[in-house]
């Protein structure tokens, strides 16, 4: 029986295993730690006697996730302000091979939406939204019967749903329309607002240069909210911040300490061009946004608890090559 390199395996299966359990977690760090920890559990194996070792794999990030949420779900809820998902951070240009990584990336609005999901709920809809897993084999990798799983993918569906319904009313407050029926969001990033992320993003480039925020804050919404997570670590507004007058008398009022800056930093946010926040060369924070059906900007997301910044923060020498400076 030919032997079998746990090397070789690694280097086959770790993106997918990265991706289910950054899908799963919202977080880089846990979803590595998962992986990791497989890959030991697999050195003490006879992986020759593995007969189907995607599916075995994918089982074991998969529960490992799971037992990870449940015992997380309780922290979440005493969590200080919103609690957000670690961004995935790329550079800007990137190869070809990065670009097509890019393309399956998930993206940061729908990331978000996966916390409203129970951990099952969240394991289900992850194995039939993106990996196209048929009812049959979740329920096998999973525990469950078949109409167990269908009623689980249904629910999660449901409440992906009424989160985008809700944004959806939010963001036309005000205005009397008929109940609307919203399809899912793509599992992976979508491009079609990348262009208006860009121009977004170096708006608020300038604005940190010089200090004054309200061309940035014409481009938005009227009824944007901004949302922040600094878990408790470091200032941070525990609300939304809800409309755009708001947010620019909030951005004005931290500018002059936090956010002057000629080194913003523009990358990739889950798909999207975003910036990474400098402030005297040390990374502090994370901003992406989200558009609407219209291409509006009605979500920033900023993160700035340090220990979301972490994993970004490690890398932060390699993507120093994508300083984009103050563009006119």
């Amino acid at each position: 029986m030919m032997r079998v390199s746990i090397n070789d395996l690694y280097d086959a299966y770790k993106p997918l295993l990265n991706g289910i359990a950054y899908r799963m977690t919202g977080s880089l760090t846990d979803a590595e730690d998962m992986v990791q920890d497989v890959f030991a559990e697999l050195e003490t194996m006879r992986v020759e006697h593995i007969r189907n070792m995607k599916g075995y794999l994918v089982k074991m990030v998969t529960n490992r996730c799971l037992n990870l949420l449940k015992s997380a779900r309780r922290t979440r809820e005493v969590y200080t302000g919103p609690w957000l998902p670690e961004p995935e951070v790329r550079d800007a240009a990137g190869t070809p091979e990065e670009l097509a990584v890019r393309a399956e990336t998930i993206s940061y609005a729908l990331l978000v939406l996966l916390e409203q999901l129970s951990p099952m709920e969240r394991a289900v809809f992850i194995l039939r939204e993106s990996l196209d897993y048929d009812y049959r084999d979740i329920a096998e990798l999973l525990g469950k019967s078949n109409e167990s799983c269908r009623k689980l993918h249904s629910r999660g569906k449901q409440k992906i749903n009424r989160g985008r319904i809700q944004r959806k009313k939010e963001e036309t407050a005000g205005e009397r329309e008929a109940p609307i029926a919203l399809p899912i969001e793509d599992i992976s990033a979508d491009s079609t607002h990348a262009m208006q992320a860009e121009v977004l993003a170096r708006s608020f480039m300038n604005a940190a240069l010089t200090g004054n925020f309200e061309p940035f804050v014409r481009m938005l919404a009227d009824e944007a909210r901004l949302y922040m997570d600094g878990g408790g670590k470091v200032r941070a507004a525990v609300f939304p911040i809800i409309g755009s007058a708001r947010i620019l008398a909030f951005l004005q009022g931290i500018a002059p300490k936090s956010l002057r800056s000629q080194n913003q930093l523009l990358v990739n946010v889950n798909g999207q061009p975003g910036l990474l926040l400098m402030r005297d060369g040390e990374l502090f924070g994370i901003l992406s946004f989200q558009f609407d059906s219209h291409s509006r900007p009605v979500r920033l997301y900023m993160i700035t608890n340090p220990d979301k910044l972490k994993p970004i923060a490690w890398n932060q020498s390699e993507l120093s090559n994508c300083v984009t400076k103050h563009v006119p």
